[in-house]
């Protein structure tokens, strides 16, 4: 019963993490208007490390930022250096459906790497989930005529080192605290974005400072929603839920920025959604199975 809990309070945390990773999306998007990707980046980040490190302060006081695995984090924030900027970078210079297109192939890397890197076993089950996913993907978003080669590269390192860091964050689950997992991978994109940032600022005003502040909350929680769920299941199995960011972003595009939302968007809505239907009832027989087994 502990391990069934398990699975579906990590579904519920990787459901929290995409809701929260698509707000952020938005927010940069509107701010990247105005401001260079390396102030997006640095204020994103230093907002990120004040709440997430006031939070573990007054909950666990200075001990909570101890480690034993220094190097894995210097790694981490490299990865997320790489990812923010590539990242950020790619919504400045493509459209948003172009990039949440590419995005969205991270779930597939996921899950192809899952095996061999983490040694998870990777069935037809999950892989079925997992393309389905992808179809929906699909079916909502075609790319628009505007295409930048430069552009899709940037969304592209960014879908690859994104990945990496999700399989990361599961293997070092059983090691660090998910705050730790959290908390670390901000410290590089801050520093080298603060140090940039000298070349490009812009002083924001009162509304664009609230919303860089929003954009540090929501994604420092982001990352500990991410890494509570890799904590408590498998990268393979909450790597299909990652889809579920379509819906958020499709909602978002008609209420924020007045996009038309046909058909389709529907019609992949629903493909999305059975995707984790999928999964989530294939584990549930399986930890029944197992319960049986085991009694």
């Amino acid at each position: 019963m502990t391990k069934n809990k398990d699975i579906y309070t990590a579904i519920a945390c990787m459901l929290s993490a995409v809701f929260l990773m698509v707000t952020l999306d938005v927010i940069a998007k509107y701010l990247l208007v105005k401001y260079s990707v390396v102030q997006m980046t640095f204020l994103r980040g230093f907002f990120s490390l004040i709440i997430l490190g006031s939070i573990g302060v007054l909950k666990d006081g200075r001990s909570i930022f101890r480690t034993e695995i220094p190097e894995w984090h210097f790694a981490r924030t490299v990865l997320m250096i790489v990812s923010t900027f590539t990242f950020f970078a790619a919504l400045k210079l493509l459209p948003l459906v172009n990039v949440m297109v590419i995005v969205f192939i991270a779930p597939i890397v996921v899950a192809a790497l899952s095996g061999p890197l983490l040694g998870e076993k990777v069935g037809p089950w999950r892989w079925s989930a997992v393309m389905i996913g992808f179809i929906g993907v699909l079916v909502i978003l075609q790319p628009s005529s505007e295409f930048s080669l430069i552009g899709t590269i940037y969304a592209l390192i960014g879908v690859i080192t994104y990945a990496l860091l999700s399989l990361s964050s599961r293997k070092l689950s059983e090691q660090e605290s998910a705050f730790n997992l959290s908390f670390y991978v901000f410290i590089g994109p801050t520093i080298l974005g603060a140090i940039s940032s000298y070349f490009y600022w812009i002083p924001p005003n009162q509304f664009d400072w609230l919303l860089f502040l929003l954009s540090g909350l929501v994604g420092g929680f982001a990352f500990i929603c991410f890494n509570l769920a890799f904590q408590k299941a498998e990268a393979s199995l909450l790597t299909t839920f990652e889809y579920t960011g379509l819906v958020w972003a499709s909602l978002a595009g008609y209420y924020i920025f007045s996009e038309v939302v046909d058909s389709k968007i529907w019609l992949g809505a629903l493909i999305i959604i059975l995707g984790g239907v999928i999964i989530v009832y294939r584990e549930s027989i399986a930890l029944k199975s197992s319960e049986k087994s085991e009694s």
